[in-house]
């Protein structure tokens, strides 16, 4: 969903924008074909803009040591930051406070640090599918190979990643977006099925309340998706500029537990 340029997921991106943008005007007609299926999207079940959950108290701790570390690890490079670009090779000068990179190798980069047991079997370059694959295969109940995966999104906490494979119909030459979970998500009031995460990743393009509202380049930033779930509360779509959001992209998304 973060290609730069003209590529048709950079059109779709920033016609999705400018939606989210309208979400307070008139509802938006959705078309679009690609890969012989219509766009895998919906509009959003509301059709105003609606406040975020109110946020009183600090993110609770991550439940793993492994996820904990995560956690350090982002709020250093949020405290030391000077450069960021959203770019698919990784050059990362910590100590200078640079660090371009995409979703996946922010993601890999980090982990790589905090929990390499979770990166065997990913390959040398993991991209946002793998992410997904291998949370996906993970089991529930227990960790395995560094993962446990959690089902019910409010069970997820900080420290946890998440990912999601393109779905079918999606016009993008990415494979999904991953990055990892800062905040408890919340219900959103008045959206049915609706809650609010704050994530951590890497992109060209904004979520709502993002630290990246300034900056040009994208690159690594924190900001509010909202997500919406089935009975059960698995996720089922997500709206990348959480409440703004006019347009909903249906795909499962995966939330990973990382270990030890």
């Amino acid at each position: 969903m973060q290609v730069r340029g003209v590529s048709v997921v950079g059109v779709f991106t920033v016609v999705v924008a400018a939606l989210a943008a309208q979400a307070g005007s008139a509802r938006a007609e959705v078309a679009g074909m690609h890969e012989g299926v219509p766009w895998p999207v919906i509009e959003a079940p509301v059709a105003r803009v609606l406040p975020l959950p109110e946020v009183t108290e600090p993110p609770p701790p991550a439940p793993t040591r492994a996820g904990r570390k995560v956690v350090a690890l982002l709020g250093e490079i949020e405290r030391t930051l000077t450069e960021s670009s959203y770019q698919h090779t990784t050059t990362v000068r910590a100590r200078e406070g640079v660090f371009n990179w995409d979703c996946s190798g922010m993601t890999a980069w980090i982990l790589r640090r905090v929990a390499p047991a979770t990166l065997r079997g990913l390959g040398g370059r993991p991209v946002a599918r793998d992410f997904a694959r291998v949370i996906a295969r993970a089991p529930t109940e227990r960790s395995r190979n560094g993962w446990r995966r959690i089902v019910r999104i409010d069970e997820v906490m900080p420290g946890d990643v998440f990912a999601w494979k393109r779905p079918r119909g999606m016009p993008s030459r990415n494979t999904g977006h991953v990055g990892f979970v800062v905040g408890r998500p919340a219900p959103v009031p008045g959206l049915p099925g609706g809650w609010a995460v704050r994530l951590a990743d890497s992109s060209s393009f904004i979520h709502q309340d993002d630290t990246r509202a300034h900056d040009l380049d994208g690159g690594f930033g924190m900001g509010t998706m909202t997500f919406l779930v089935d009975a059960e509360g698995r996720v089922t779509h997500y709206g990348w500029a959480g409440t703004r959001s006019s347009l909903y992209v249906i795909t499962e998304v995966q939330f990973g537990r990382v270990s030890p």
